[in-house]
């Protein structure tokens, strides 16, 4: 049976009314597995089904597929979790807060649908202050870098907002230390401080997390302004989550949320977080919410970012790619860079990264 809907609308339906996936045709479902899985969103469409009443009505060979999804998220949940107890360890003598940030965060909190969250990493925050003694002792229990060339090295220590990621020699989970939450060479200054200030503490001694303003405006800030928006799906969908989530628990987390973006020049960010989040997902954002934001982006900007963001956030057909949505990941890739980079350090750092990958290019062909 032939699909009726688009490629987009397969998985989007999939995501905001999942009672239409008994409907779905054998060809439907083959593109929506293979799309939700390029986004990392099976482990979400499982949850979805089981906590609508659905799973007794999909193929068996579907399900299969979605047990397996949901088996690696609680998998790599569990070595996320254990990752931060061995970190805790390792770290006991320090009586500074530890921020955990992202998918580990949003377990913590019990975030609803977490569970089904692909997460392949730890990332953590520290204040900048402790941030070299506590990669040295790190290190000195079992953690180490990667090899780096020195221009990659000198790019994390210099111009990023995280030290090289730190690996297990026996666990292979990567730990992403952060100091602040934008790159030191963005034009985004967001005050550490003050997110130290507000985080929240949790069940572990001396571990936070960011306060629910405070977190929902790093997922804007990491979607909109240090991703790519390449198959950034996923991001989307955890801002909405997040949004709804805290919303339903303070009445006054909108204006919260608006006031605290307004504090730390995050308007132009919150914005298009907002946006999107409605206009993909349905979110309920009150009205006037985006009114009360200062520094939003101009028409034009708006304007190139409505037509660009859903053409790369959602994953391209498998078998069908647009040239349209290729461009937009295209634009949008090097949008990201030029936010996070002042010109003079952008066009040496494409260069290299160019002559690098041709140089790849050029060793695979010698083989």
């Amino acid at each position: 049976m032939k699909s009726k809907h688009s490629h987009h609308q397969i998985l989007l339906q999939a995501l905001v009314d999942p009672k239409c996936l008994i409907d779905y045709p054998d060809s439907d479902w083959e593109l929506l597995i293979r799309m939700a899985r390029r986004v990392k969103l099976l482990g979400r469409i499982a949850l979805l089904l089981k906590s609508h009443n659905l799973w007794e009505e999909i193929p068996p060979r579907i399900a299969n597929q979605l047990t397996s999804a949901l088996v690696q998220a609680d998998r790599l949940r569990q070595l996320t979790l254990w990752e931060l107890d061995r970190v805790l360890w390792a770290l006991d003598d320090f009586k500074t807060s530890i921020i955990v940030l992202k998918g580990a965060a949003y377990g913590l909190i019990n975030l609803p649908f977490s569970e089904g969250r692909l997460s392949v990493d730890l990332d953590l925050m520290v204040p900048q202050s402790d941030l070299a003694d506590i990669e040295s002792v790190l290190m000195t229990k079992g953690w180490k870098h990667r090899p780096l060339s020195f221009y990659d090295e000198h790019y994390y220590r210099v111009w990023s907002h995280e030290i090289p990621p730190l690996i297990h020699a026996e666990r292979e989970t990567e730990v992403d230390i952060h100091h602040t939450l934008a790159p030191v060479t963005s034009r985004l200054k967001i005050d550490s401080g003050l997110l130290f200030a507000d985080a929240i503490p949790v069940h572990y001694e001396n571990v936070v997390v960011l306060s629910p303003t405070d977190m929902t405006l790093h997922c804007a800030v990491n979607l909109f302004q240090n991703n790519e928006l390449d198959n950034d799906l996923r991001d989307l969908l955890d801002l909405h989550d997040l949004m709804v989530f805290f919303s339903h628990q303070d009445a006054d987390f909108w204006k919260s949320l608006t006031d605290r973006a307004n504090q730390l020049k995050l308007g132009h960010v919150l914005y298009y977080g907002l946006y999107f989040s409605q206009l993909i997902f349905k979110t309920p954002v009150p009205d006037g919410t985006i009114n009360r934001l200062i520094n939003k982006p101009g028409y034009i900007r708006r304007g190139i970012m409505y037509r660009l963001v859903p053409l790369a956030l959602f994953p391209q057909h498998p078998d069908k790619p647009i040239r349209s949505a290729a461009w937009a990941k295209t634009i949008l890739y090097l949008r990201s860079h030029l936010i996070r980079m002042p010109l003079y350090i952008l066009v040496p750092h494409l260069m290299y990264k160019s002559m690098r990958t041709l140089l790849a290019k050029i060793k695979l062909l010698r083989r």
